[in-house]
């Protein structure tokens, strides 16, 4: 991975840090001895934090950092910090997390900015892999055949491009399909798009043929929009799907998700249906998330009202893999079902 040189690790708003970095670690020692004598005082955890990174000290730095957002979680100067020690060490992603979380009124500080840039150009000279595997089990009710469903896909990522496929095999009442798609993702300084192509060979539930094109505004604004307009052909017809969302992204990571779509089904009819979503940041590595819908859906290969409710959660294993697990609760038209997912996420 190529990064351009990091930009140095300096406090923006306390002055005597910023002379720890600039002439060395002198008063380290003082400095510890205050804050622990002081427990409660975020400005000192930042302060500590800063001079241990200027001393090398990652570690310490990102405890001192940490200490200070469990005192207080809207620190963005702490948050600044860690993003920097993500970067130093090379962890794009979890830099870009932290610098996300910035709040907005500090976008255009002199050192966020620097991250960002440097970001950025490291991205653009970055060459990535990445490789998603699911398992999907969901038991329905009046006795029926449960359903299965298991995906695995892979993507490459050079700079703000992303190329990659899937394979996905699901089982229905007894009966199996096996669905492929093509996807290409672009991002700019607006926003980023894509568009998907797939299908199936002789299908019961999935579609014969998909086209899907995508767009989202760009990552880190507080406030995110998106879409995605899906026309597909199955067995009983044609299916157009409009879907659109709102999210917005307090402290911490809590992020707030407003979803609605409307559909056009196999029989020329419209419907329409909305969902919601909070998911939050219970740890540096972990996050959880809980969502109900009422929108209608072609799981079935004909398009029926659900209503959902899931929960789920991720961990990352390591700074390159990440565990997710959900499950849901449905009411269908003709039966309930509960489902079941664990995925994976691997990124090389």
């Amino acid at each position: 991975m190529i990064m351009d040189t990091p930009p140095a690790i300096v406090c923006p708003a306390h002055a005597d840090a910023c002379a720890v970095h600039r002439y060395g670690c002198a008063d380290h020692g003082t400095r510890e001895a205050r804050t622990i004598a002081d427990p409660d005082d975020a400005d000192a955890w930042v302060r500590l934090g800063f001079a241990r990174a200027a001393s090398h000290d990652a570690a310490g730095a990102e405890e001192a950092f940490a200490r200070a957002l469990a005192i207080a979680p809207g620190y963005d100067d702490a948050k600044l910090g860690l993003a920097q020690l993500a970067y130093r060490a090379g962890d794009l992603e979890e830099a870009r997390r932290w610098l996300g979380a910035i709040g907005e009124a500090r976008r255009a500080d002199p050192d966020v900015a620097a991250l960002s840039r440097a970001l950025s150009a490291a991205q653009s000279a970055d060459v990535t892999w990445r490789v998603d595997a699911s398992i999907a089990y969901s038991a329905l009710s009046d006795d029926l055949d449960p359903w299965r469903e298991a995906t695995v896909s892979l993507a490459r990522r050079k700079g703000d491009t992303w190329w990659g496929g899937g394979v996905e095999v699901v089982e229905r009442f007894r009966q199996s399909d096996v669905f492929g798609e093509l996807r290409f993702t672009h991002a700019a300084g607006h926003g980023a798009w894509g568009i998907a192509l797939g299908g199936a060979s002789d299908p019961l539930f999935k579609p014969e043929v998909q086209a899907r094109l995508e767009y989202a505004t760009p990552e880190g604004d507080p406030w995110r929009f998106a879409g995605a307009l899906t026309l597909a052909e199955y067995q009983v017809g044609a299916i157009h799907r409009l879907g659109l969302s709102a999210s917005h992204e307090r402290d911490m990571g809590a992020r707030v998700t407003v979803r609605s779509v409307a559909v056009r089904d196999e029989r020329d009819d419209v419907r329409f249906g909305y969902g919601v979503s909070l998911a939050a940041r219970v740890h540096d590595d972990a996050d959880i998330e809980v969502s109900w819908s009422d929108a209608p859906e072609s799981s079935e290969g004909a398009t029926v009202d659900v209503q959902s409710l899931a929960l789920g959660g991720s961990v990352a294993m390591t700074p390159r893999l990440r565990l997710r697990v959900a499950v849901a609760r449905e009411q269908r038209e003709a039966f309930d079902r509960t489902e079941i997912t664990a995925a994976l996420a691997r990124t090389f």
